[in-house]
């Protein structure tokens, strides 16, 4: 009888996708990959091995990346092709595995957690992502890096705090390494040998101390982040409002008055007594334009750049506009506005996508250009030499941004006199360890905060899982994190990844809500190894992986190749 592959194989899709939200049981990861780790030291080879590895890859993916189809009936294209590519990695994997398998150096205790941390980091930039190349206009897929395994640790407090040493790339390591343990010692038990349909001899268990190992480091770092928890009270930072209204992504586009009445009501309510007020990504509807010094701007174009800094002044100090639209009562306090602006270069207008700072007058002092673009959504990857690549997005025309250049530290005076900075991160660029950790590694900022607008997914698992990422960058820069997201989950976040304030009393009771997150941010002045040594570990992974290849090498050619065949 043929071996057993495509049941187990495809079990660990369902295993792994309950680790994540919506069901959120983050403990499954510790043996979700168990069944799929067979694999590994099946009797079998060729194309059913494979097929099989990327049938529990696309078990995971096609469910787990559904949320995306919502945005538009478009973007049902893009999930499709997002759950068939991203397997691909998966088999990556089996072959690394197998590979390293054959040297009979370590067991699965060790390469599982290397081989997959590997690749989660090239799958987090796939396919041109790398941060040296941002310069020279190839951005990451952010969509790919979403569903790390370290990140279904997100509620367990404890050990996750070992992510200010290596990222959220440590706790994946951690989780990927007990998998490892388990289906090392389940492959060597007679019975579950058996049940698989295998004829070989149980190996010797040559995997003991390496399992002691695994266990020994995880009870290290939940030591790790006890140790790290008790700490004296943060400091008390500045009082900063978060508003979130509930307003689909269609509504969002057509009724641009009914935006800004709902976004402005709020934003008044909370700058009386905030040192700060922030708005979601884009939802101040009107358009920001602004014209390159080197160059000379269209009359048309000069105008708008004079009207919408008159009208930003008369709608912050409460005096009717032309077309009055929500609340003509002033702002109190300075605001951080979510909205599109056009620079004109010389020869056209380019958008951007854009966090602008303005004082409680409307006068803008400082603004940040998001880099970091989300493929489809703000620009075509390949437009150029790939045209048909436009029918996987929700518009019809060439709705390119221009990516941003410099993280802004945007300048705060509180209301008690103190000052403070902050950073900014647009949409997806929190899921990105990268950005968040630039504004700590030099002129750290007091705080940072990341505006999105999460309306295109209609209260899907997409809104928890956007904050359980989020935490992560708080612990991995030791900063607080405040989320000002469009239908949410809005949110303040702590340097130890604690969610310290929600617009609603659970996470599933505040996203598709209006509402105003209120709080004095903690300040923590720890420092992030993280920040400073950036992804070591997968270059670790990686350099083990090199040596690897080089002793295989050596040994083919000294001699016979051990194991099976790949």
């Amino acid at each position: 009888m043929k071996p057993r592959l495509f049941l187990p194989a495809i079990l660990t899709g369902p295993l792994l996708w309950a680790a994540f939200f919506p069901l959120n049981l983050g403990p499954l990861a510790f043996v979700a990959l168990v069944p799929w780790l067979t694999l590994v030291r099946a009797p079998a080879s060729g194309k059913r091995l494979y097929f099989a590895g990327y049938l529990g890859g696309l078990a995971f993916f096609l469910p787990a990346l559904q949320w995306v189809r919502v945005a538009h009936p478009m973007m049902n294209l893009s999930w499709i092709g997002l759950a068939l590519v991203c397997p691909l990695f998966w088999l990556l994997s089996l072959f690394l595995l197998r590979r390293i398998d054959q040297l009979k150096l370590v067991p699965l205790t060790v390469s599982a957690p290397v081989v997959w941390v590997a690749l989660e980091y090239v799958r987090a930039h796939f396919p041109t992502g790398f941060p040296f190349l941002q310069h020279v206009g190839l951005y990451q897929m952010i969509g790919f890096g979403w569903y790390f395994l370290g990140y279904t640790q997100h509620d367990f407090i404890a050990l996750v705090q070992v992510a200010d040493l290596g990222g959220v790339y440590v706790v994946s390591f951690l989780v990927a390494a007990v998998n490892g343990a388990v289906a090392e010692r389940l492959l060597q038990s007679p019975a579950v040998r058996s049940r698989l349909r295998w004829n070989e001899p149980v190996p010797a268990p040559r995997a003991i101390p390496w399992s002691f190992a695994t266990g020994g480091l995880l009870v290290a770092a939940i030591v790790y982040g006890i140790v790290k928890l008790d700490h004296a009270p943060f400091e008390v930072g500045p009082k900063v409002a978060a508003i979130q209204a509930s307003i689909p992504q269609d509504e969002k586009m057509d009724d641009v008055g009914g935006l800004f009445a709902r976004y402005n009501r709020m934003c008044v309510a909370a700058s009386q007594d905030a040192d700060l007020v922030v708005w979601p990504e884009t939802c101040y509807p009107f358009g920001w334009f602004t014209v390159d010094p080197k160059a000379a701007a269209p009359e048309e174009f000069a105008k708008l750049v004079e009207d919408r800094r008159v009208s930003l002044h008369r709608i912050a100090t409460g005096q009717p506009l032309r077309a009055a639209v929500g609340d003509e009562k002033p702002w109190r306090s300075p605001v951080l506005l979510g909205l599109n602006s056009y620079e004109w270069d010389g020869a056209r207008e380019v958008p951007a996508n854009t966090a602008l700072f303005v004082d409680a007058q409307g006068r803008d002092l400082a603004r940040y250009d998001k880099m970091y673009l989300v493929p489809f959504g703000e620009y075509v990857p390949f437009r150029e030499t790939l045209p048909w690549m436009q029918t996987f997005t929700p518009y019809k025309h060439d709705y390119s941004c221009r990516p941003g250049e410099a993280w802004t530290r945007f300048p705060l005076t509180a209301r008690d006199g103190r000052t403070f900075t902050f950073g900014c991160l647009i949409c997806y660029e929190d899921s990105d360890p990268y950005m968040a950790r630039q504004y700590v590694r030099s002129e750290p900022v007091s705080f940072l905060v990341n505006i999105s607008n999460d309306g295109w997914f209609d209260g899907t698992e997409e809104h928890e899982e956007h904050l359980a990422i989020c935490r992560f960058r708080a612990i991995e820069s030791r900063r607080s994190v405040v989320r000002a997201v469009n239908m949410g989950i809005s949110a303040i976040i702590d340097p130890d990844g604690r969610v310290i304030a929600l617009p609603g009393d659970s996470w599933s009771t505040s996203k598709k809500v209006d509402g105003i997150v209120t709080a004095n941010v903690p300040l923590d002045h720890r420092a992030s190894w993280y920040a400073r040594l950036g992804d070591w570990l997968p270059a670790l992974c990686w350099s083990l992986l090199v040596v690897g290849h080089f002793i295989s090498v050596y040994r083919r050619r000294t001699g016979p190749s051990a194991g099976a065949s790949l």
